[in-house]
């Protein structure tokens, strides 16, 4: 134990971490559970309901019983209820940090429903994904406070921009450098409007050459059948995406709004007309990954209120009206039955995309949590419909709409083990910060850096030189772990300690994690009371932009912290000499 000790360090005062919050510590907010979970095998299914008036506002005081859920037309009993009121904020003011100091002293409550951007250049014309960026930054410069955002975008396949944040001048910067990965990108697998009339004339050009018919219709079909693949990829690509987000907001307690910008939808989520079959099995997988989780689709038109197409320059060879407004009533139905089937809301003939942002963020935050125990207790695997009706009141409803009523996974198989290191899920790149253990902590390059070719400290083996040793010092609030005291009033305690460095890409680059066991006497408690239970920890990171992730476990009570420390090559001491 003695060897914990040693790290003992003045400058740590932890006073303010200390004090009693407005958010009431002792019952911090758990990241690891979900306050209700939709679970077969539980018995319980989970529904976040919006309610809004005619002018598209919140409708708030609702109770039990104005509420009437029916599952395959049979009446529900609802067991729990919870208005979510989506209150503003409260920004807690710390003290200034000293130089290379950081904390997850939360500054506002946790939030009870977090908002993801969603830019789609995939499936979004080159000069609309232009539009889409720009007034993104034109609402970022007017978010409200507070409000917890990330930012993805999809391209060739989702990238996270910048995790959850609270600070609207970091979500300004990410989407302002070049650097970050929010440009723009041509899809490679979206015809453009030039595209679509070059072709169109090749037909035109044929037929006024009168070309055998048998050549026009070739040609015809290796254009179709190219679109096709075109649209098979694109539809793949787009569900892998929305799995994978899925899996990265599973951690996060509350709502999720997803609000996805793009030019087209070229999928469903749940059954209906139009769900090819080669797609089915993949639309399933989404729909089961989304509907536990509680992440509602806010789709959002990139096009805006653009002009036709039929007077647009570049589509001056295009399609008639006909067929563009035809496009337009598909796009409208598809982001439709998105926003049903997972409770958000469509958002389209709008040129205010920040207004949108605005809305979805609003609306989505305020929302009524109900919970029923399912009359039908089968888990056959079957597709089941839910009804949601206020009995009063002329009000409209945003809901999911259903579920597959699927046998329970097990808790741990070669397909879904389970992690041998609870901490680890909570340490993925870009995810909000727990703070159900508060810390400091000090992150500096360590005075004595490795000399060329010494073995590196962390788990890559593979890391290369030049590597610039960091020395990690935490300060750790003794209010917040789960200490044993023992009759000779020693306090024990088990606590986890992990440092996980990432590329600015989220590609992980170095690890360590410690255990550590620890036995403080009276004294000794009484001291860290004031200054923090502290430990440090070592690592080797590349000498570049680099996301360092550290984590603090206690392995009695099962509650953790995390925070993300951003370093910059500029402080490398090699890159300085």
């Amino acid at each position: 134990m003695s060897s914990l000790r040693r790290y003992r360090v003045p400058w740590f005062a932890l006073l303010p971490l200390l004090a009693a919050t407005p958010y009431s510590q002792t019952a911090p907010p758990d990241s690891t559970k979900r306050e209700f979970t939709f679970i077969v095998e539980a018995r319980l299914a989970l529904l976040d309901v919006v309610v809004s008036n005619a002018k598209g506002e919140p409708v708030p005081e609702l109770r039990k019983e104005d509420f009437q859920v029916t599952e395959d037309g049979k009446l529900q009993n609802i067991t729990l209820f919870e208005e979510h009121k989506g209150t503003a904020p409260v920004l807690a003011k710390l003290p200034p940090m000293p130089p290379n100091v950081f904390t997850n002293y939360p500054l506002t409550k946790t939030p009870e429903s977090v908002n993801v951007l969603l830019l789609d250049w995939l499936n979004t014309q080159p000069q609309d994904q232009a539009y889409v960026r720009a007034q993104t930054i034109h609402y970022l410069k007017s978010i409200q406070p507070g409000t917890s955002l990330a930012i993805f975008t999809l391209g060739s396949q989702l990238h996270l921009v910048q995790g959850f944040t609270t600070d609207p001048a970091v979500l300004l910067s990410v989407l302002e450098n070049k650097k970050a990965g929010s440009n723009t990108e041509p899809s490679r697998l979206l015809a453009t409007g030039v595209q679509n009339a070059a072709e169109q004339d090749v037909v035109k050009l044929m037929i006024m050459n009168q070309a055998a018919p048998a050549a026009i219709d070739a040609v015809r079909q290796e254009m179709a059948s190219t679109s096709g693949l075109h649209t098979d990829e694109r539809v793949r690509v787009t569900l892998q995406a929305l799995q994978h987000l899925a899996r990265f907001l599973s951690g996060i307690p509350g709502r999720k709004n997803v609000i996805w910008f793009s030019g087209s939808f070229p999928i469903s989520i749940f059954p209906g007309a139009g769900v090819p079959r080669e797609y089915q099995e993949e639309i399933r997988q989404t729909a089961d990954l989304l509907t536990p989780d509680r992440v509602a689709i806010y789709p959002v038109s990139a096009t805006g209120l653009a002009t036709d197409a039929t007077y647009n320059a570049e589509y001056a060879q295009g399609p008639p009206v006909a067929e563009e407004n035809a496009k337009r009533a598909e796009t409208q139905l598809a982001m439709q039955a998105l926003a049903n089937d997972t409770g958000g809301q469509a958002l389209y003939s709008t040129n205010g995309l920040g207004d949108a942002i605005a809305r979805a963020t609003n609306v989505g935050s305020h929302y009524y949590a109900l919970a029923y125990v399912p009359t039908d207790k089968s888990a056959n695997g079957k597709y089941r419909a839910i009804h949601v009706k206020l009995l009063h009141g002329d009000y409209k409803l945003a809901y999911r709409r259903g579920y597959y009523a699927d046998a329970a996974k097990p808790q741990s198989s070669p397909e879904h083990p389970t992690p041998a290191d609870p901490l680890l899920p909570l340490m993925a790149f870009g995810l909000p910060e727990s703070t159900q253990v508060v810390y400091k902590v000090r992150v500096q390059p360590s005075d004595s850096q490795p000399p060329a070719n010494a073995p590196h400290a962390g788990a890559n083996a593979e890391l290369k030189d030049p590597v610039t040793r960091y020395s990690v010092e935490y300060a750790i609030s003794l209010n917040d772990l789960a200490l044993k005291t023992t009759s000779d009033g020693v306090r024990h305690g088990q606590i986890e300690a992990m440092l996980v460095a990432y590329g600015l890409e989220g590609e992980p680059l170095n690890f360590v994690v410690r255990k550590f066991g620890f036995a403080l006497e009276p004294e000794e408690y009484a001291a860290m009371k004031q200054i923090g239970f502290q430990l440090q920890q070592e690592i080797d990171i590349p000498q570049k932009d680099v996301y360092l992730r550290t984590g603090i476990y206690d392995l009695v009570s099962a509650s953790c912290g995390t925070l993300g420390v951003p370093l910059s090559a500029a402080i490398h001491p090699a890159a300085t000499k």
